[in-house]
């Protein structure tokens, strides 16, 4: 296995993902460089043909361009355009093949494939011991100094419970974190790495205790996967077809380590953001990239797929990345919780973004806006009724966890309104309506019964909430205090550059936050309270 002084992580080996490039704390390459996937023609975006024909620039937004919406018109779509590099043949049984052919090897996941039923409790700490075997060996070969049996299973009992139930919205027996992504882990070794990598790394963060192993695991995954994508695009360079280059487990094991690879950059350092997003940004061009083919996505992909959605549109209100690389919820998975609100979230963001690049003197008195503030409102409680039917499937058995999860749909809402008349309607919005979601938002935050059990939901709902305590010296000593508490709990360095951001607004004589954060933007600091 690559080490970091013989092999610069996530370079040109993993070039097949991501166009963009971040460093670590400590200097390390840890993103993935510019794309073959791109290179040989799978992805090819271009805009809807009728904005073509209309010369005028595509939004490509989805299921159809804004502009085509407008005008009544029939949108064709702007997605992939196929054309396969050095074919032979357009038809025919050699149709995509290229000289000399290519037999396609054996695939290296099938041999390392063992039967594993998953689990909707807890594991045990001799359940987790049982589960390494299977990849014991090449993992002991490839990588100097890999943990032993025992010091394995107590990293794998680490994450199942502490890490993974600071993954999802509420933590229950449903967590696919722990009912089906550690049972992957068993025949996945880059997984297994990543896993161990953020175990051990958290496990450092709240005992105090340094270790090297975190950092080497963390190389060692992306190597992996580096490796899996040069592998993948050799074959689509030879006239392959991603449909059977990449079969169902290893979709998923990437995804899953890509995710979880970046919740290990956001918990590093305090400026672990931006690196975090280079894995993120991977696992886009992933999930964009399969959604071009006709394969049908297990439940545990879809799952995947829904959790980078979350992320994506709550850093998308403070970080500024485009919008168009935005990964929205699944229209099969409308009954999820939060999912109608994080689309109307989404929305918002779009539309403030479209007004503040419309309007050269950004005066949005001058501009149409799109509704009132009581049809939004509107619009957000309903979003809101969706978010609690569906809620019934988590099956929360304690009382004061259904009654902080209540409390936290209802901190999500007023966020949302605060974000929104800040970001949309700005003085045309009644002071009273503004204190009295801010007032609210407050109360809810200082209620909540059992605060461990949520306060991964609690960073984003935070920071809005910081904003609206401008002169309030109380207000601001809470926000600053839960933002310490949960860092240091959870283990999450960056959440204390968010906090850093909210000092540095509290102490400006105006208290325009998006300005702010759009400075911190060009200046190349990513606000992420996700």
């Amino acid at each position: 296995m690559a080490s970091t002084s013989d092999h610069s992580v996530g370079e040109a080996a993993a070039s097949a993902i991501h166009g963009g490039h971040a460093t670590g704390s400590q200097g390390r390459a840890t993103s993935y460089s510019q794309g073959n996937l791109f290179n040989h023609g799978l992805i090819v975006q271009q805009d809807c043909t009728t904005c073509v024909r209309r010369r005028i620039r595509c939004d490509r937004s989805l299921p159809t361009c804004v502009k085509c919406s407008k005008k009544g018109l029939t949108c064709p779509g702007y997605g992939p355009r196929w054309r396969w590099a050095n074919g032979i043949a357009v038809r025919g049984h050699l149709k995509g093949r290229t000289t000399p052919n290519v037999e396609k090897p054996a695939r290296a996941s099938t041999s390392l494939k063992a039967s594993a039923s998953p689990k909707s409790t807890r594991s045990s700490e001799s359940e987790n011991a049982a589960r390494v075997p299977s990849v014991t060996d090449p993992l002991e070969k490839m990588f100097p100094d890999f943990p032993d049996p025992a010091t394995r299973a107590r990293l794998l009992d680490h994450y199942d419970r502490n890490i993974a139930g600071l993954m999802v919205w509420i933590d229950s027996d449903r967590n696919e974190y722990r009912r089906l992504v550690l049972p992957l882990a068993e025949r996945q070794p880059g997984l297994l790495l990543a896993i161990l990598a953020i175990s051990a790394q958290h496990l450092a963060v709240t005992t105090k205790k340094e270790s090297s192993f975190s950092a080497r695991a963390r190389d060692a995954a992306v190597s992996m996967i580096s490796s899996q994508i040069r592998q993948v695009t050799g074959r689509l360079a030879a006239g392959y077809d991603l449909d059977n280059e990449i079969d169902t487990d290893t979709a998923v094991w990437m995804l899953a380590s890509m995710l979880t690879l970046a919740s290990y950059e956001m918990a590093e350092s305090e400026q672990g953001a931006a690196a975090a997003d280079s894995h993120r940004q991977a696992a886009r061009t992933l999930v964009n990239a399969l959604a071009t083919t006709n394969r049908e996505n297990n439940d545990l992909f879809n799952f995947l797929r829904n959790q980078l959605s979350i992320y994506d549109i709550l850093a998308c209100t403070t970080s500024f990345m485009s919008t168009r690389e935005v990964i929205l919820p699944a229209p099969s998975d409308a009954n999820l919780i939060f999912s109608e609100y994080l689309g109307l979230l989404h929305q918002v963001t779009i539309t403030s973004r479209q007004i503040f690049d419309s309007v050269p003197s950004r005066m949005p008195s001058l501009i149409e806006l799109p509704g009132t503030p009581v049809e939004t409102r509107a619009r957000f409680e309903l979003a809101r009724g969706s978010t609690l039917m569906a809620a019934g499937l988590l099956e929360l058995t304690r009382d004061e966890r259904r009654r902080d999860f209540i409390r936290i749909v209802d901190i999500y809402h007023h966020s949302a309104l605060l974000y929104t008349y800040r970001c949309i309607f700005h003085g045309n919005v009644d002071p009273v309506d503004i204190s009295a979601s801010a007032t609210t938002l407050f109360e809810r935050l200082s209620q909540l019964e059992d605060r461990s059990s949520c306060m991964q939901n609690l960073p984003w709902p935070m920071l809005i909430a910081g904003t609206e305590c401008c002169g309030n010296q109380e207000r601001q000593a809470f926000i600053a205090s839960l933002y310490e508490d949960t860092a240091r709990a959870m283990g999450f360095k960056h959440y204390l550059e968010v906090l850093h951001f909210l000092r540095d607004l509290w102490s400006s004589d105006h208290c325009d936050w998006l300005q702010l954060a759009r400075h911190y933007s060009a200046k190349g600091k990513q606000i992420v309270a996700v």
